[in-house]
């Protein structure tokens, strides 16, 4: 049988924005996982995550790549190589980019690709089935 979990959407966006609770893991046994709560968002290709929480995890750097935005500019910034932990459910080798300090996290389709989600709109609640 499938377990099910579910996220309230945060209400302080209009309209509502779906939001899961994950943990962030850098694979440092000397560095604690971080749980926190990252949009939802389908259209964006890759995990993004504020810099000061991969720096808390003490993620290994990747690489630096360059990103479009919605709005057709470019950035360059860094990737770093991180787990995702969503309920019981661990996916590894994550490379999220690294954002400005105290901006929004942001799952991307590299993590929510991994699950089925129901974004159930009229109830305001994210509904991820695990195996």
């Amino acid at each position: 049988m499938t377990r099910r979990i579910t996220f309230d959407y945060d209400q302080a966006y209009y309209p509502a924005a779906p939001q899961i609770e994950i943990t962030v893991d850098g694979y440092d046994p000397e560095y604690e996982p971080v749980a926190l709560s990252a949009f939802a968002d389908s259209g964006a290709d890759g995990t993004m995550l504020p810099r000061e929480v991969l720096e808390a995890v003490g993620a290994e750097y990747a690489d630096t790549v360059i990103l479009r935005g919605t709005a057709g500019g470019v950035q360059q910034l860094d990737r770093y190589t991180i787990r995702v932990r969503i309920g019981s459910q661990t996916i590894h080798g994550v490379e999220a980019v690294a954002t400005g300090r105290g901006s929004e996290p942001i799952l991307g389709r590299d993590v929510l690709n991994a699950f089925v989600i129901t974004l159930n709109g009229p109830a305001n609640i994210t509904e991820i089935a695990l195996d």
